[in-house]
């Protein structure tokens, strides 16, 4: 009855190994069908995004904003204020922002001269780098000018 009892278990191992060749046959033959067809994805994974980035408004306008300052001023302390109120460089997306991201934005109208006027005012001394961008919503160009404050008026 032994004999049989060892008999048996050699047979399970036996089993157990073909079982575990089996298990490696197997997970190379799945291999090969991912290579084959690639990774099985979801219906939702394949379908095309409603929005990639936020909607930006068309229309030329031009905004100059402070590219650089003196290294003894604070920016975020400094106070250089454009007048009028320039259109927003950047990706505000606030409703009633005045940036071509915002809901409800529209381009202001363009001079009859195609000349802007702005007028700027510094609260510190030092050099800054102001950058005037112009923009029509799919190209834009950057020029900087460089000002020196000396004199601060009262």
């Amino acid at each position: 009855d032994d004999a049989v009892t060892d008999d048996a278990t050699a047979d399970d191992a036996v089993t157990d190994d073909a079982t575990a060749d089996d298990a490696v046959t197997d997970d190379a033959t799945a291999d090969e069908a991912e290579e084959d067809t690639g990774p099985k994805l979801s219906s939702s994974a394949m379908r095309p995004p409603s929005r990639v980035t936020v909607g930006k408004r068309t229309g030329l306008h031009l905004s100059w904003f402070v590219y650089r300052g003196p290294e003894s001023v604070d920016l975020e302390d400094a106070n250089v204020t454009f007048r009028p109120l320039q259109v927003k460089v950047w990706e505000d997306t606030r409703t009633a922002m005045n940036s071509p991201w915002a809901p409800l934005w529209s381009s202001p109208d363009v001079p009859e001269d195609g000349m802007y006027e702005v007028r700027v005012t510094f609260d510190q001394p030092g050099t800054y780098v102001l950058r005037g961008r112009a923009d029509d919503g799919a190209l834009y160009h950057d020029q900087d000018v460089t000002v020196h404050v000396t004199t601060l008026l009262p």
